[in-house]
């Protein structure tokens, strides 16, 4: 018995050291999946010249396409179709599914196996399905591709690919770039569709909104009712359009994938250029007086301490501080007349400030949309603007007035108010003081 248990001891210390080897080794990784090698035979713009607008085509031949989605449901724009393109053209894939981003997403490349397969066309925007439905001998139709038979037609490869949008000019659309992905640079919406959601998110229709550009020409942006993006509403500036080119007969269209498809950040082109909605250099303020301009707010909120007009070298500007008032705690406003962003895009506020003697205290701009004009603004809701203020003048005040930067009120409309908001302390324990010096001047609000 005691032979026989030094054996087993020894058995399980060989087995112990084989399987820590065998852990330990180490494997090649296999390479990223890429799908099937199925090479394509003929292009999207080959196929696509197979099609008679107006009829259906059933191809007989082995032919191959390859291409990259650019377009899928996820947003639900595209319904129960995917959009591929390769180098030479693009095509719309009808397919009888929903979710299909979770297998064909933006960036998959796809191999199309067209054989048995239709071309047809919807209002001479030209698709590929799997049959031709004739029940209605006037308005024939082309079937999607049912889901049973995804997997025989469309073949899944590599993920993550990238379609630069091709640059063109809205009077340059055609036929040729159908179920393609481009880009239109200095384009706007049309003023009646500006502000304006997309489509009818409630009723979930579909809608159609103008683009217009610079230089020439305009399409509609087709947006469907049950587009989770429906809702949102159509930017009042100008820029650039990423969208898949359509068409509805003879009408040009473009869908976009999602809002983020439009970047218009930009002054409109149908205007005179920038315009003024609010301008004030102080020069008209009493100087060594509390502000008192015609609409403006000078209010305190604790410590009874006002903005007042300062001069220096001929040029009159607002200022505060709370150096040797001896009060505790001091919140002043000053807020500008109310500004309508009504009849405008991309306005932005700009100001300069000076600062001195720079202790701690605080200088800040804020917007809202819902201060009533009255004297205690801190009851309404204010919005912190992000703003370059001057600080860090420790022994004197600066020289050079600093620019507050561009600041976008693009995400306002309507009426709003701009606040300047000075907190500061002057106790009497030395350790608590915060009575920096701030200057302003040159506020101003540009839109187009």
């Amino acid at each position: 018995m005691k032979q026989n248990t030094h054996n087993t001891l020894q058995w399980c210390f060989f087995i112990v050291i084989w399987a820590g080897i065998c852990c330990n080794k180490k494997f090649d990784s296999p390479p990223a999946y890429t799908g099937p090698s199925i090479q394509p035979n003929i292009s999207i713009r080959d196929l696509r010249a197979m099609h008679f607008t107006g009829n259906f085509e059933r191809i007989l031949g082995d032919h191959i396409i390859e291409g990259i989605v650019v377009a899928d449901d996820s947003k639900d724009n595209f319904y129960k179709s995917i959009v591929i393109q390769d180098s030479t053209a693009g095509i719309t894939v009808r397919m009888d599914g929903s979710g299909l981003y979770n297998d064909y997403p933006v960036g998959r490349r796809v191999v199309v196996k067209l054989k048995d397969l239709w071309l047809g066309d919807y209002a001479k925007m030209i698709q590929l399905g799997a049959a031709v439905d004739r029940s209605d001998p006037v308005f024939p139709e082309l079937v999607a591709i049912p889901t049973t038979l995804f997997e025989r037609y469309i073949i899944k490869k590599e993920l993550n690919n990238t379609v630069v949008p091709k640059h063109v000019r809205l009077d340059q659309l055609n036929d040729s770039l159908q179920s393609c992905l481009i880009a239109v640079d200095n384009v706007e919406f049309s003023v009646s569709d500006t502000g304006k959601p997309y489509a009818d998110a409630v009723n979930k229709l579909s809608a159609n909104a103008t683009v217009k550009s610079c230089s020439g020409g305009s399409a509609y942006i087709r947006t469907s009712g049950f587009a989770n993006f429906a809702g949102a509403k159509a930017p009042r500036g100008n820029g650039t359009l990423t969208a898949i080119y359509s068409v509805f007969g003879t009408t040009k269209q473009l869908l976009i994938r999602d809002t983020s498809d439009v970047q218009m950040n930009g002054l409109r082109c149908t205007g005179a250029g920038a315009k003024l909605l609010f301008n004030e250099n102080f020069e008209n303020a009493a100087a060594n007086m509390d502000i008192n301009l015609t609409g403006w707010k000078n209010i305190s909120e604790s410590g009874s301490i006002s903005f007042t007009a300062k001069t220096t070298n001929n040029n009159i500007y607002a200022e505060i501080s709370a150096f040797a008032t001896n009060k505790p705690v001091i919140v002043s406003w000053l807020i500008i007349p109310a500004v309508n962003l009504s009849n405008s895009a991309n306005e932005v506020l700009s100001f300069q400030t000076k600062d001195g003697f720079d202790n701690g205290a605080v200088f800040q701009v804020y917007v809202s949309t819902n201060y009533d004009g009255g004297n205690t603004p801190w009851k309404a809701k204010w919005t912190a603007l992000k703003a370059t203020i001057a600080k860090g003048s420790i022994s004197a005040i600066r020289n050079d007035w600093v620019p507050s930067g561009s600041i976008s009120l693009a995400g306002f409309s309507g009426m709003v108010y701009i606040a300047f908001r000075y907190d500061g302390a002057d106790p009497g324990n030395v350790f608590d003081k915060r009575t920096t010096t701030f200057q302003l001047d040159n506020v101003r609000v540009e839109g187009n």
